[in-house]
């Protein structure tokens, strides 16, 4: 059971891990289509490089 716990404890942190790049990416990147850019988080703003 201590390596079930341990597997699925490792497994969440790789998929935060992966979200918080993912947000970084998005966050310092603009939409590619020209007409829309979808409303931004504001929980995000932290990431940005340029404010």
């Amino acid at each position: 059971m201590e390596l079930k716990k341990d597997i699925s404890a490792k497994t969440l942190g790789m998929v935060n891990t992966l979200a918080l790049k993912a947000v970084k990416s998005t966050a310092n990147s603009a939409c590619l289509w020209l007409c829309h850019q979808p409303e931004f988080p504001e929980a995000a703003n932290k990431f940005k490089k340029v404010k």
